[in-house]
């Protein structure tokens, strides 16, 4: 991206993430001592977060294709990339080393891949690590929501502890959890996880000195 579409990409950012929380001031809080029956509003949550994490994703490649053809930040910034390519596709290609596709959903996994083709990984690798476990919490939510495996129950657990505390004695639906208002963040916890995503992509774009 030349430096007027890195903006114009800054811009599409956020005008994507205000859209996105306006529909969130749609939702009622759920209640967070007891199981919900407005499975409507929490089918609607869980909607609304798996479309957010897609497009974080996409978004997430898309800066890591940016940096590593040369690109810069918005601040002018170049990374020391090791790839020495400048064509976006043929980098996804060379990154994907017989791959069928690299994981833009696991935070670890991210900085290993910006590990092995930037210096440091920056910026990519230090804003991931900064956000690792809110963003590991994301995917894990995603997981739960597409799968209904044993493992992404555990998964789901985890979220409960880091939120919560401790797991709720009934059963809890990723909506019900996303729709419930945290009392010490303020806000829904899908409110606090889209403002996260936003903000580590942000963070990429326009990297603190």
């Amino acid at each position: 991206m030349t430096p007027a579409e890195l903006e114009e990409f800054y811009d599409e950012i956020s005008i994507r993430h205000t859209s996105i929380m306006e529909e969130v001031l749609e939702l009622n809080p759920a209640p967070v001592n007891s199981e919900t029956d407005n499975t409507k509003a929490d089918t609607y949550a869980e909607a609304l977060f798996i479309r957010s994490f897609a497009i974080y994703e996409s978004y997430v490649e898309r800066l890591f294709l940016h940096y590593v053809t040369g690109g810069t930040s918005l601040g002018g910034d170049s990374a020391n990339t090791y790839l020495r390519v400048t064509d976006m596709a043929l980098a996804r290609k060379l990154t994907r080393a017989g791959w069928r596709f690299l994981s833009w959903s696991k935070p670890q996994e991210i900085r290993t891949t910006a590990d092995t083709y930037i210096e440091e990984g920056w910026p990519i690798s230090g804003i991931m690590s900064a956000k690792s476990q809110e963003l590991a919490d994301c995917e894990r939510i995603r997981n739960r929501i597409a799968h209904h495996s044993i493992k992404s129950l555990q998964q789901f657990n985890v979220v409960q502890r880091n939120l919560l505390h401790t797991e709720r004695l009934f059963p809890i639906s990723p909506g019900q959890l996303l729709r419930i208002r945290n009392s010490r963040l303020r806000k829904l916890h899908i409110s606090h996880y889209l403002d996260v995503m936003a903000d580590t992509l942000v963070a990429i774009i326009d990297p603190p000195q």
